[in-house]
């Protein structure tokens, strides 16, 4: 059995040392096998408001009349602010990785505090914890219904905060109360909307600490006292950011949800999510409180904590039918599905750890290795982890005669995943990075070749959840504008508008209707003859497209699937 996980004893200074570089090295496997799963390729998707932040593209003269890349002066992220303008060229890539690898230590350090409080305290015991959280399919890309970043292959702020989340809330279940709160301030530094979602399961799990009589009241006043202090402290640049933001007052004249329809509707309005999805998200946080109440570890709080997440996304789901107003739509509630998904992984993981250690056979030899290879192989195979533990509810010992053969083949079916998944991950990697590399070389080319001031007229892009605004026309843009996320950061010049930059809304209102405009009025260009034609019309420079085979102008230069067509008349 498992020590209690309200049991102290002196740890001699030795030991205690021995146990942190042993802690360090299980939490440094677990982001290790993690990223060989998930892959990596920095220059992604959201890292479009990331890379000018890095260059500080808006100091520079060529993007004074730029309104989306002015507005990320005030991107109220302190942890991209706190790197503004201290990488330069290629180093970039580097930077993200190291970023990555410290993000998966972080949370992996998070997933550890769990560990130790379901009673998962042997080093054994917490590397089978940390390999499950690994290869954990729970945790596979992105959140259902809200589309939230887990263990995804490339590296942003929400991800880091995904582990100062989990810190925060094991702290709070183990009655460190100004701990918690410093760390949540952590987070709001580093992602606000994360820290905004973490206070409710906070507040669960300190309501019911007070109901089961664990807190004096001037004890509870005095940590949450000094913790709400520090918070103030770590939130104080974030907030000094959005109050000093003069783009961030209302504009009339836009509805606030249609401009979210427009966008990117997956964060925010549940009506555009397929009924698919929505399924799935709530058999994940079945899968979490039943792991989770089977545990049976009272003090850890986890069922509690899961659903204090789950009823953040619940009000996600309400929230645009009774308001339209942008602060309160800007916290991304439907996204909050990812703190969920985060604690049901470690109530199933913890869960199957604790069988492993039962002294009952049918719990070792059948249960653990069946719920492994449940919730470490396929999506499709979650809706059976409720049944499964509903039939070890009803039926806990079974006769486990093929036991010794029935587990080895389970968790040998497991690694197999495991290793399809890695070889997955490297090849579909290098498509990635193709893609990227020629907006790359593209950006390269156009500073050393184009003026200072020179516009471009890109692809537009697309995003999830669009329905019939997204064309099967469109379909050939947006697959040239994969990989477009690096083009302003190597070639420090313009483009005119991408469907992504939209996001500027959010804190800037008054760019809604550039952002609008300039993307209906690209995305109603046929070909690229149209592309030229309005191009000249708004004195851009240059035109990037597909590469025309047939009869057609030449490109003036060309980079992979890229063409770069000069505009007449500029």
């Amino acid at each position: 059995m498992e020590a209690s996980i309200d049991t102290i004893t002196a740890i001699p200074h030795e030991r205690y040392a021995l146990r942190h570089y042993a802690s360090f090295a299980i939490v440094s496997f677990g982001a290790l096998l993690s990223l060989a799963i998930s892959g990596y390729a920095g220059g992604q998707e959201n890292n479009l408001y990331h890379f000018p932040i890095l260059a500080r593209l808006y100091d520079e003269p060529q993007f004074a009349d730029d309104p989306f890349v002015q507005t990320l002066r005030f991107y109220a992220s302190g942890f991209w602010q706190m790197l503004a303008g201290r990488v330069r060229g290629e180093d970039v890539y580097a930077l993200l990785f190291v970023l990555q690898i410290f993000s998966r230590l972080v949370l992996f350090a998070g997933m550890l505090a769990w560990a130790a409080l379901l009673g998962i305290e042997s080093r054994g015991r917490q590397l089978l914890f940390v390999t499950l959280i690994a290869l954990s399919t729970i945790l596979r890309g992105y959140s259902k219904a809200g589309d939230g970043g887990l263990l995804i292959d490339y590296f942003t702020h929400s991800e880091l905060a995904n582990g100062t989340m989990l810190l925060s809330l094991a702290w709070a279940a183990r009655r460190r109360v100004a701990a918690a709160f410093a760390m949540n301030g952590v987070t709001f530094f580093i992602n606000a909307f994360v820290a905004v979602w973490t206070a409710a399961p906070l507040a669960v799990i300190l309501w019911v600490q007070w109901r089961r009589g664990m807190w004096a009241a001037r004890a509870l006043a005095a940590q949450a006292a000094a913790g709400l202090a520090l918070f103030a402290v770590a939130a104080a640049p974030v907030v000094h950011t959005v109050l000093a933001d003069p783009y961030g007052h209302p504009v009339p004249g836009f509805d606030y949800v249609s401009f979210l329809e427009e966008f990117f509707p997956y964060h925010f309005l549940i009506w555009t999510i397929p009924a698919g999805e929505i399924g799935k998200f709530l058999v994940v946080c079945c899968c979490g409180v039943a792991a989770a109440a089977m545990l049976r570890v009272p003090g850890a709080l986890l069922p509690q904590a899961i659903m204090g997440a789950a009823a953040v996304w619940g009000v996600g789901v309400v929230l645009p039918f009774v308001t339209h107003a942008r602060m309160l739509l800007n916290q991304h509630l439907l996204r909050a599905g990812s703190s969920v998904h985060l604690l049901a992984a470690i109530a199933v993981a913890g869960l199957a750890v604790r069988w492993v250690s039962s002294t009952r056979a049918a719990d070792r030899r059948l249960w653990a290795p069946s719920l492994a290879a449940l919730s470490c192989s396929s999506e499709s195979l979650l809706p059976a982890i409720p049944l499964l533990l509903l039939a070890r509810w009803w039926w806990p010992a079974p006769s486990v005669a093929r036991g010794p053969v029935l587990a080895p083949v389970l968790l040998a079916g497991v690694a197999l995943v495991g290793l399809a998944r890695i070889y997955h991950a490297v090849t579909w990697e290098r498509t990635v990075v193709a893609r990227r590399d020629d907006w790359q070389a593209l950006g390269e080319w156009a500073r050393a070749n184009t003026p200072e001031r020179a516009k471009f007229l890109v692809p537009p892009g697309a995003s999830r959840g669009l329905g019939s605004v997204a064309s099967a026309r469109s379909a050939e843009q947006d697959r040239l504008f994969e990989g477009f996320s690096v083009f302003a950061y190597f070639s420090h010049r313009q483009d005119w508008v991408s469907r992504p930059a939209g996001a500027a809304v959010m804190w800037a209102p008054a760019y809604y209707w550039t952002w609008h405009t300039r993307l209906a009025e690209v995305q109603g260009l046929a070909d690229l003859t149209d592309r030229l034609r309005y191009a000249a019309r708004h004195g851009l420079s240059y035109v990037v497209d597909g590469c025309v085979r047939d009869a057609g102008p030449a490109p003036r230069a060309r980079f992979g699937r890229l063409c770069v067509y000069d505009v007449p008349g500029t």
